[in-house]
């Protein structure tokens, strides 16, 4: 009998994972002055649908957060790039429109410097396809490619596709590694998500970015990719805290918006560790996310 009324409890749980992911069905009621008894069964069973709701609320609004912090660091990496070769000019405009970037001090050998990545005041349509507005705010110690070279980024109203960005983000060039790849220790702070909606995600993380490919062509950043190693930490926008760990190593190329592969496990207190599946390498924003033992696809990033 005991079996049987765990499988069924199980069984509760899972149709309640899937109601939430797949939003088939929305739950309604009335304000009423009837008190309803509920069994210590039923007070169970309604802990285990708010613990699902909240696993799936933190891994869909974790992986919003992670791709626009990697989107920061493609945006960055790309911008640094561009303009080291322009640190005599002081400014450089984009000729198919924004970002437009600034440089100083304007000359080859004074550092720290300071590149400013200037989106505009409105949403401007990138060639990616994402809106951004605002500025990305980079001071840098040293040539970006320099082993040991410190850039930090800040944020001026920034948003992407009308998310708004807060935090603080520094890289640190730690040389090659014994595979011969730069990598970068890539960490943020105090970072602040606000949806269009005003809720808001809290995050912070440690990571190691190490340049995998795209180093020989020196013209053409949207070929560089990276593989992504380390953890996070965060509160979701209803107040749940949970950790996150990189289990199998993120793949991103700064030419594809979307994380292309590679697998992360979030914990949250009281619940089974959530795992999202990011897939096998294609550039589209396809991920499964894992909770209670029953996998489901899902749409990573969420913004787009």
């Amino acid at each position: 009998m005991f079996k049987i009324t765990k499988i069924m409890k199980t069984k509760k749980i899972i149709i309640t994972v899937i109601s939430i992911v797949f939003s088939l069905s929305l739950l309604s009621c009335n304000k009423t002055n009837e008190t309803i008894e509920t069994t210590p069964e039923q007070q169970s069973d309604q802990k285990d649908e708010k613990a699902a709701s909240d696993a799936v609320t933190v891994a869909k609004e974790e992986t919003t957060t992670q791709f626009i912090f990697a989107d920061v660091f493609n945006q960055v990496d790309k911008a640094v790039k561009e303009t080291n070769g322009d640190l005599n000019g002081g400014s450089k405009s984009n000729k198919s429109g924004y970002p437009n970037f600034s440089i100083t001090p304007f000359d080859l050998t004074s550092w720290p410097k300071t590149v400013t990545i200037d989106f505009g005041s409105q949403n401007y349509l990138c060639e990616d396809g994402i809106q951004r507005r605002g500025k990305i705010i980079v001071e840098t110690s040293d040539w970006y490619a320099n082993e040991d070279c410190i850039t930090t980024i800040s944020f001026d109203n920034y948003f992407v596709n009308n998310y708004k960005v807060e935090g603080l983000k520094t890289i640190t060039n730690n040389g090659r590694n014994n595979a011969g790849n730069i990598n970068y220790t890539v960490e943020v702070e105090d970072a602040i998500i606000t949806s269009p909606d005003g809720y808001q995600n809290y995050w912070s993380s440690t990571r190691n970015h190490e340049w995998t490919a795209g180093e020989s062509t020196v013209l053409n950043p949207y070929d560089d990719e990276y593989d992504v190693t380390g953890y996070a930490n965060g509160t979701n926008s209803e107040g749940t805290e949970y950790t996150i760990t990189i289990v199998e190593k993120l793949n991103y190329l700064v030419g594809c918006e979307h994380t292309r592969s590679g697998i992360i496990d979030i914990d949250i207190e009281g619940l089974p560790t959530i795992t999202v599946d990011f897939g096998d390498g294609d550039c589209d924003p396809d991920a499964t996310v894992t909770v209670f033992g029953v996998a489901y696809p899902f749409v990573a990033g969420g913004i787009l």
